[in-house]
């Protein structure tokens, strides 16, 4: 008999398991690929289904009609993980969406170590999904609507794959679309500028770090995984299978294979200069993550291979003993995780705008060295090497070292610690962010504690969002006031920008906002509980977007800086603005990355066919037009 009474036979469940498609419908013709994942449990999820960070609307454009939603709290779905998969049935559609999608937000917060909403109004506080948009061979993320919005379409009649012919394929049915287009509202959200083309790495880095998300994703399913792993005897760089994305959507558009595939023959350094369409060059950046991962993956398995061979590290013909292939399985599926923390923890030490291959290469050595200094598998070497061998180097720097890699903490001249003020309120905010995480808490005790209604959950997020700082490009700069604590967060922080302008590469001359400020926490390999504080300003020269040869693409500016715990600050990625106020190395990048935009727009107008018959309406926007996920996944 328990002599003290405690939360534990009241407390809600932490996780709810639903089942999915791993892949698609076409390749879940096999039990194999009918799974159930597990995702955050929200007690209040509304039919929908409806919850604190997404809501699913199940309006059909193309027949105009709602479908009946499948409500995820229904005592027989809760036993049995939600519906069974089905091709036929929106419900499931419904609960495929939101499971695959709150798969992705978790897998973010865990690596970011702070929350992830998509706020970006009153009218438009959580990012809603719509699995049967329109009819039409496209998904996309819509910034302005705050929605993922998935099409359906008919399979190609003469070449139809595994399908059959005129097949309704619905990408909201494939785990890779849902997972591709919920990383792209992520990294809007947490980069709003990386859709501004200012050079010709910036769409193709949202579409490539999209693809590398959902592969990861999948390499989560130990199941899965373990099948794949015994079929091509432990050498998972030959499972097509694994490494292809979005396969029924690629089949049924009449291509015989998948939409894009992790690997490439044989690298080629100087192929990146010669491919310039986002999706083809974005795919040289996928193909360079997981080169570091299947080489990383060789190195950490090499001594199982060796006591499985005798020593000769060649197996012998047939089926791979069990216990090694769960060994290899559970190698695999560790290392994918920590590629993928690798992979988001990266955003915390980019710059704001005008994102390149190389930024993405200095942040994620940047950001894997704090928590894992001495790197003993040699998981950065790999990336490293796998970056080199595709011709994918970082500008400003002297070498491939890794000291070289990181960002400095100083450019030009030192920038000033936070001021005490400043890093009480960052603290605070790093209180509240840290409740805010602590959701499986407010679920446990939503029984016994007297302020935890159903609603606790959305609460507090909403609470987080009045207070962080997370500007939307289509927010003005001075709306960041939601509360008395944001207003003055803000204020300081306009003003620490404004004193150590040339310390960011910024200029006097223009004013700075404020596009970010946020706490992370998050627990280094040796258990060091690492705490910073996460700060991006941004500088917009207007007059070039009123000029005709830019495009309506205003020029920016901007700097990503890290503080320590005590409000040092630790790093700086920097995107210069041309001043005179700066150093000449300063001046000089900055005038060239001006010239480099001017120039890459130049480019796209020589090859858009549009600009012979364009009125003035597109030639004045045409830049942010070629930059919509609508027009951009057109040419999947």
């Amino acid at each position: 008999m328990k002599r003290f009474d405690s939360d534990y036979a009241k407390r809600g469940a932490e996780k709810r398991r639903l089942r999915i498609y791993a892949t698609d419908p076409m390749t879940a013709r096999r039990a194999l690929y009918r799974i159930a994942i597990e995702i955050d449990n929200e007690p209040s999820l509304r039919p929908g289904p409806r919850g604190s960070i997404v809501e699913v609307h199940d309006f059909d454009g193309w027949n105009n009609q709602y479908y009946a939603t499948v409500d995820l709290n229904d005592p027989t779905l809760l036993m049995e993980g939600g519906l069974a998969p089905s091709e036929s049935d929106p419900r499931f559609h419904q609960q495929m969406v939101y499971a695959v999608s709150m798969k992705v937000v978790e897998s973010a917060r865990k690596a970011l170590g702070r929350p992830i909403t998509f706020y970006r109004s009153e009218s438009r506080p959580i990012l809603r999904l719509f699995p049967h948009a329109f009819f039409g061979r496209n998904a996309f993320f819509d910034p302005k609507l705050n929605a993922i919005l998935f099409g359906y379409f008919r399979a190609d009649p003469e070449s139809p794959g595994p399908n059959i012919p005129n097949q309704t394929i619905f990408t909201c049915l494939s785990h890779d679309i849902i997972a591709h287009e919920m990383t792209h509202a992520i990294v809007h959200r947490l980069r709003p500028y990386f859709l501004e083309a200012t050079n010709v790495d910036v769409l193709a880095f949202h579409e490539a770090f999209s693809d590398i998300i959902a592969l990861l994703q999948r390499f989560s399913y130990r199941e899965l995984l373990a099948n794949h792993i015994q079929a091509s005897e432990g050498k998972i760089h030959k499972s097509t299978m694994l490494l292809e994305l979005a396969q029924q959507f690629g089949q049924a558009t009449g291509t015989g294979k998948g939409l894009r595939t992790a690997i490439d023959e044989k690298p080629d350094p100087t192929k990146l200069a010669k491919t310039r369409e986002p999706h083809a060059r974005g795919a040289i950046l996928l193909s360079a993550v997981f080169a570091g991962y299947l080489k990383a993956f060789q190195n950490r398995t090499a001594d199982l291979f060796r006591l499985a061979s005798g020593g000769t590290g060649i197996l012998t013909a047939g089926r791979l003993h069990p216990d090694l292939v769960g060994r290899l399985t559970a190698e695999a599926s560790q290392l994918s995780d920590r590629f993928l923390r690798i992979c988001f923890r990266a955003f915390d030490y980019m710059p704001p705008v005008d994102v390149t291959f190389g930024d993405f290469l200095r942040a994620i050595v940047t950001s894997d060295f704090e928590l894992n200094p001495s790197d003993p598998d040699e998981v950065r070497f790999e990336i490293v090497e796998a970056f080199r061998e595709r011709g994918i180097y970082p500008s400003g720097v002297q070498s491939l070292a890794e000291e070289a890699l990181l960002w400095p903490s100083a450019i030009g001249v030192m920038a000033d610690p936070l001021s005490p003020d400043l890093l009480r309120m960052a603290r605070e905010l790093l209180n509240i962010s840290g409740r805010t995480l602590d959701q499986s808490r407010s679920t446990r005790r939503r029984s016994v504690s007297e302020d935890a209604g159903p609603s606790s959950s959305r609460e507090r997020i909403r609470h987080y969002e009045s207070l962080v700082i997370e500007s939307s490009d289509d927010q003005p700069d001075a709306t960041a006031g939601h509360s008395d604590f944001q207003s003055g967060l803000y204020a300081a922080l306009h003003n620490y920008a404004t004193q150590n302008a040339a310390a960011f590469g910024l200029s006097q001359a223009i004013p700075i906002a404020v596009k970010g400020f946020h706490s992370i926490q998050r627990v280094a390999s040796d258990q060091r509980l690492v705490i910073e504080f996460v700060a991006q300003f941004v500088q917009t020269d207007k007059e070039q977007s009123e000029r005709w040869e830019s495009g309506g693409l205003p020029f920016r500016a901007g700097a990503t800086v890290i503080f320590g715990s005590e409000g040092e600050v630790r790093y700086i990625a920097s995107k210069p603005m041309p001043s005179e106020n700066l150093a000449d190395a300063l001046k000089d990048a900055a005038e060239a990355r001006r010239r480099n935009t001017l120039d890459f727009v130049a480019e796209l107008d020589d090859r858009d066919p549009r600009m012979a018959v364009a009125d003035q309406v597109y030639l004045r926007d045409r830049m942010k037009l070629r930059a919509q996920f609508q027009a951009l996944h057109v040419h999947r």
